[in-house]
């Protein structure tokens, strides 16, 4: 499955861990290479964050009761999408493996990346690929798969009217806001590799993306369930920018076996799913077509904030074909989009992927990991 597959009414389900794979089948520059996808250990995520390995037979009762205790009166969002989750959860098993009883791997391997790699996120370059064919580049000692089609720009986004020009629109703007909050700060101080650079509503609110917009572009923002940045993104961005909100759109994150990778709480606690707000400018000819409510399942990246791509859900129903796209924030690339941010190859890192070679006498080989 190389996309997003349809599982119910407005619910969709993507297996993240091979999202790619299209964009570099049997498409490289060098020849020998046939296939990149990310590495599946990213993925094994087996059970939820808040489950313990293997609990201890006398702590089971007390460690039952507190987390009944926790889960409190749901909001109305949340019931809906509890409800939507139950109704096609026997669709969601992705791993009928149950040897799996926690995501150390996944995590380890993160841990790993993060204290081996080599990113300066300060550095400003920017670079293309305009060919149909992905290149492998090296940078800095470290190595990046750069998939057809693809600008790209590492700088902070208060140099965005640098390097975007004035007058250049786009079909579809994706933003996934590096928001402010007491979790990143916490890793930033055990390991600044780990976290990238926060910024405030202000800051976010003061990109001119309203030069950017032609009639019917759509603009989708990842966002936290923060009461603060939902306001921010509803009643102070899209207005600045002339966008008229027309969808809320849930990715509900879930386990190999389809559950949920916490529980469903009460309002201002942690939730296994985020909102993606989509505006269409005033007067756009898609709104009143558009559907207002999506959920949207895959098991999440061990790395943090690594959300899974939106493109191919975008323009396989609502964009043109070869549509222009520009993602802010961004920390990877995809065909035919132009991506900006501070750590805009950072997720482009050969050692996040597996590669199916082809040796002399034209076998291929399995996808293996490369060091």
């Amino acid at each position: 499955m190389n996309s997003w597959e349809e599982i119910g009414e407005h619910s969709y389900l993507l297996n993240h861990a091979k999202s790619v794979e299209k964009c570099y089948n049997n498409n490289f520059q060098d020849e020998k290479i046939k296939q990149a996808c990310f590495n599946k250990t990213l993925f094994h995520i087996n059970v939820p964050y808040d489950r313990r390995e293997e609990p201890d037979e006398s702590n089971k009762l007390t460690k039952r009761r507190k987390r009944m205790k926790t889960i409190g009166a749901l909001d109305e969002i949340t019931q809906k999408i509890l409800e939507n989750h139950s109704s096609i959860q026997h669709k969601l098993l992705i791993n009928s493996d149950r040897s799996y009883t926690n995501n150390k791997p996944a995590l380890e391997f993160v841990d790993q990346f993060n204290t081996s790699t080599n990113y300066d996120g300060d550095k400003r370059f920017r670079g293309q690929n305009t060919t149909e064919q992905s290149i492998i580049t090296e940078m800095d000692g470290e190595v990046f798969l750069i998939p057809p089609r693809v600008s790209f720009i590492n700088s902070s986004v208060e140099r965005f009217a640098e390097y975007i020009e004035q007058k250049e629109t786009f079909d579809l703007i994706v933003l996934d806001p590096p928001w402010w909050n007491k979790y990143i700060r916490r890793v930033k101080a055990v390991n600044a590799k780990a976290a990238y650079r926060m910024l405030t509503n202000a800051d976010i609110k003061a990109i001119p993306l309203e030069r950017h917009l032609h009639q019917n572009t759509l603009v989708a923002v990842w966002c936290t369930n923060a009461p603060s940045h939902i306001e921010a993104v509803t009643k102070e961005f899209f207005p600045k920018w002339g966008i008229e909100l027309v969808a809320c759109w849930y990715w509900i994150k879930i386990t190999s076996a389809g559950e949920p990778i916490c529980q469903f709480k009460e309002p201002q606690h942690k939730q296994p799913y985020e909102r993606i707000f989509i505006g269409l400018p005033a007067g756009s000819t898609m709104a009143k077509s558009f559907p207002s409510e999506w959920f949207l399942y895959s098991i999440p990246s061990a790395i943090h904030s690594h959300k899974p791509p939106l493109y191919d859900l975008f323009t396989s129903k609502f964009l043109p074909p070869h549509a222009t796209c520009l993602e802010l924030f961004a920390r990877s690339l995809y065909p035919g989009c132009t991506s900006y941010g501070m750590e805009v190859l950072k997720l482009q890192n050969k050692r996040l992927y597996e590669l199916a070679t082809e040796d002399e006498d034209g076998k291929t080989d399995g996808c293996v990991a490369l060091e």
